[in-house]
């Protein structure tokens, strides 16, 4: 196991892209002491930021005393178990391929863009964008499994291609928008415009309070095999409160403005 143990905070954003089990396993402590980081403008060494200490299973990373200045953790990652003590900042599991990232806090802005697969497991809140799309790219997310312990920010999934992304809380504005697959769930409150521009996928709103879908045709109340294999996943990844909402549910499709194939589901 690899340690990392924040020093002191730092004065601006922090990046560590490219400080995951898989790419540092072989690494000795010292040697990784003296791998470059880039805090602001200022370059400097993981070692200034970070005391460093290595024992045991080498796929296995852990980092302590985690801040939301902290960007782009697990980033690229493709294997191995990536541990945070805490908060973190943004672009947590960016093009992430493999392994596991779990954050015993809360994440900033674009956490799991781009994912293309593995598993992000998030005890907190989550900022905008989750699992959404890298700047200038048509798709965001297009694998993996993310579970959010607390609320989401605003557009869950733009652009969202394949994968499943699971909110145990509320979700902000355009959850779901221009969606292209793939599955969302969310537990608690939706904000405004849910699926806007939507052509595939399927968002389970567990919430009896769900906002009105403008260009989403009433289906009436059905009993999908895929919502109960839904709640078996729910039941096995820890979620039971959430499982234990699913049933029945109000099916509406759209959207209809752009022929839209997609899907929200609703209590009855």
């Amino acid at each position: 196991m690899i340690r990392l143990t924040l020093k002191a905070r730092p004065s601006f954003r922090l990046s560590l892209a490219g400080i995951t089990p898989d790419r540092i396993a072989d690494v000795v402590a010292a040697e990784l002491e003296r791998r470059p980081l880039v805090e602001g403008n200022r370059r400097g060494a993981l070692g200034d930021w970070f005391r460093v200490e290595a024992s045991g299973e080498p796929d296995r990373l852990v980092i302590v005393a985690g801040d939301d200045r902290l960007d782009d953790i697990g980033a690229g990652m493709a294997a191995g178990e990536l541990v945070v003590e805490g908060d973190i900042g943004a672009g947590a599991g960016t093009a992430m391929s493999g392994g596991i990232l779990r954050v015993a806090g809360s994440v900033g802005y674009g956490a799991a863009t781009a994912m293309r697969g593995g598993e992000l497991r998030i005890a907190g809140d989550a900022g905008d964008q989750l699992g959404g799309a890298l700047p200038g790219e048509r798709t965001g997310m297009s694998e993996g499994v993310v579970i959010v312990g607390g609320n989401a920010g605003g557009s869950v999934g733009d652009r969202m291609r394949r994968g499943l992304i699971v909110v145990a809380g509320a979700a902000g504005p355009f959850c779901a928008a221009r969606m292209l697959a793939g599955t969302i769930i969310v537990g608690g409150a939706l904000g405004a415009q849910p699926g806007i521009a939507m052509r595939r996928g399927s968002l389970v709103a567990l919430d009896a309070a769900v906002p009105p879908a403008p260009g989403f045709a009433d289906c009436g109340v059905t009993d999908l095999a895929i919502v109960q294999l839904i709640g078996r996943f729910l039941a096995r990844s820890g979620l039971a409160a959430l499982a234990a909402h699913i049933g029945p549910l109000r099916r509406r499709v759209g959207d209809l403005a752009l022929n839209g194939k997609g899907e929200i589901l609703t209590p009855p």
